[in-house]
């Protein structure tokens, strides 16, 4: 994906944001404070972050300098509207994360590489796709891309290498999937979904009953549907309900290896985390965040705005705006207050000991 330079005043203008210092310098890529090259954009994340990037001025009042050190002519920054600095190339923003976020999709815009063929949209000779699929406008479909009956897609989705998408199910628009994504029958995809290579969506529950020692599969008939800009990790997995409907609200993100079990309800802009998991028929209201490996228990509700720590475990309903630390979840100052106890559970027994041996001595 190559970078397409844009002058300080060009870009500031499809910003539509102020700008002040050298409107011709060439910027041609975004970067971090701590990775600041000649025509670079970084954005700062609190106003003192700019004495860290030297003016010429300041270079030569220094003892030495090297010959590649950078200085503020080179460079331009995101900042606040009440960072000003007439020595530093800068846009100004009220939201400078934002600025730089849309910055780097101008600077580096969308171009799906896809070997074999050139044409901005259309369909590898490789692939496999049905007479009854139906493909919108600019549908691209890359190499051994296997498409099965009665699916629709959305103009302008990109599919990837080996991606497989089964029997009736319904892409929106803009969407894309990378390779070896796997979407399983009458699965629903809003607009701009975004599914990362080997994620599989529609997989069948972990549904069994046991009769006389043997484990014995129970259908699973229901579908996945994954509403609009929802974005799948790697090697995540999305499994379809037993009679209804799993579901991914608008705007909800997951991470690499997030397991998402049967008859699940995730509500709008989620965040969870890689190597967690959401048992079977919870229920979660919207703003859910889940750090690394934490988990919630099946058929439990849990409030909005509710936030489980790294390695917290949800086992029964919450509010709203609970956040939870540790197994079972708990308050997280609570979480907290336990673990410095564990952390003394060495000294306090050594000190339970001695004054048992203090008490049987006399």
């Amino acid at each position: 994906m190559g970078a397409l330079p844009l002058s300080l005043k060009e870009l500031a203008k499809k910003l539509k944001v102020e700008y002040s210092g050298n409107g011709d310098l060439i910027i041609t890529h975004v970067c971090g404070l701590d990775s600041l090259q000649a025509g670079g954009l970084a954005y700062l994340s609190s106003p003192g972050g700019i004495t860290s990037v030297p003016t010429p001025a300041g270079m030569s009042r220094q003892v030495s300098t090297t010959v590649d050190e950078i200085n503020s002519s080179q460079v331009a920054l995101v900042v606040s509207p009440e960072v000003q600095h007439a020595e530093h190339n800068l846009i100004i923003s009220a939201d400078p994360l934002a600025t730089h976020v849309a910055a780097t999709k101008l600077l580096n815009p969308a171009k799906p590489r896809i070997p074999g063929f050139t044409k901005k949209s259309g369909i590898h000779p490789s692939a496999v796709v049905s007479k009854s699929a139906k493909l919108g406008k600019n549908v691209i479909v890359g190499p051994k891309v296997v498409i099965y009956d009665g699916v629709r897609i959305g103009e302008n989705t990109i599919l990837h290498a080996g991606v497989v998408i089964m029997s009736d199910v319904v892409i929106g628009a803009d969407c894309t999937f990378y390779p070896n994504a796997v979407v399983q029958d009458r699965s629903e995809i809003g607009d701009r979904v975004i599914l990362q290579s080997g994620a599989v969506i529609g997989s069948d529950g972990h549904g069994y009953f046991q009769r006389e020692g043997v484990n014995r599969k129970i259908p699973q008939l229901g579908i996945v549907r994954l509403e609009n800009d929802v974005e799948v990790g790697a090697c995540t997995t999305i499994d379809r309900a037993r009679f209804r409907t799993t579901i991914i609200k608008q705007g909800s993100k997951l991470d690499n290896q997030v397991q998402i079990a049967h008859n699940v309800s995730l509500g709008e802009q989620a965040l969870v985390s890689a190597q967690s998991a959401v048992g079977g028929s919870v229920k979660a209201g919207h703003h859910l965040i889940m750090g690394g490996q934490s988990g919630i228990r099946d058929n439990v509700i849990v409030g909005n705005n509710v936030t489980a720590v790294a390695r917290a475990v949800i086992t029964a309903n919450t509010q709203d705006k609970e956040v939870l630390g540790g197994m079972p979840g708990r308050p997280v100052s609570q979480w907290r207050q336990l673990q410095s106890l564990i952390n003394r559970l060495a000294e306090l027994f050594d000190r339970v000991r001695k004054l048992e041996s203090r008490h049987e001595s006399e």
